[in-house]
């Protein structure tokens, strides 16, 4: 099946779930809350373990591990709202589905994704791994980080951070076999997180687990700075991921039949 057959597709799905079954549309964006939540927090356990003994290698494994998250979420059919960012707007621009709808998908994904990241990470918050979490922590220091960004910084990197995610999700659509997505997205989404970008599920999943187990909090952390930050962010994740990537492809794929993915 070529990419313009796998990304209609997919739109087809989404929106019919979407319409027909919105409980669970729902149940399986907040299951890609708490897959990506979780593969987030083991990335920060095994960063944390470098940078204790080599400081400065903790954000590189932390880059490489991050992966497994989105790995999870694409293997096992759960919502993203970043990914949902490109196939709407592929969608919408290939006339498959309306612009409205389009991002009425994109909006409750990400609620549903925020519901995810927020219940398992109170849960790790009790887990012996970040129940005495000190704000030195690599987690919390990237959240500190990511809070002290001006809102330009932010939009640029999150127009960044969702064209480098959606790379990865179109290649996975032209692997077919487990094994070759595995060896597409994990190496292509340490590109962002390596390069410190914003992506705003990664930080609904940073900044929950942060706020549910650090203490002290991170000093940039607060209810405005966060709110701030996820917005900007889903702003800029939407142009980059969704128009940069979702609607060049499509554009892309309304060419002649010769040049068509």
């Amino acid at each position: 099946m070529s990419l313009n057959e796998s990304a209609g597709a997919a739109v087809t799905k989404k929106v019919t779930l979407f319409d027909h079954g919105l409980g669970r549309f729902c149940v399986r964006a907040i299951l890609a809350g708490v897959y990506l939540t979780l593969g987030t927090a083991f990335a920060g356990v095994a960063g944390q373990a470098v940078d204790v003994h080599a400081p400065g290698l903790g954000t590189i494994v932390f880059a490489l591990l991050f992966g497994l998250g989105l790995f999870s979420i694409i293997i096992l059919n759960a919502e993203l709202a970043t990914g949902d960012m490109m196939y709407m707007v592929y969608g919408a621009t290939q006339k498959k589905v309306g612009w409205p709808k389009a991002f009425l998908v994109i909006a409750v994904a990400t609620l549903a994704n925020l519901v995810g990241a927020i219940v398992i990470a109170a849960i790790l918050a009790y887990s012996a791994k970040f129940s005495s979490m000190g704000p030195d922590h690599l987690i919390a220091t990237l959240v500190d980080g990511k809070l002290a960004k001006t809102p330009l910084q932010l939009l640029l990197e999150a127009i960044a951070a969702n064209f480098v995610v959606n790379m990865g999700v179109v290649g996975a659509i032209f692997a077919k076999e487990i094994v070759s997505k595995f060896f597409v997205l994990v190496p292509i989404i340490a590109i962002f997180v390596g390069l410190g970008l914003e992506h705003v599920i990664a930080n609904f999943s940073l900044m929950t687990i942060t706020l549910f187990a650090a203490d002290p909090l991170p000093a940039h952390m607060s209810a405005a700075s966060v709110a701030l930050n996820w917005v900007i962010v889903w702003i800029g994740n939407v142009i980059g991921g969704g128009f940069l990537i979702g609607g060049v492809y499509a554009w892309l794929n309304k060419g002649p039949e010769g040049y068509r993915d």
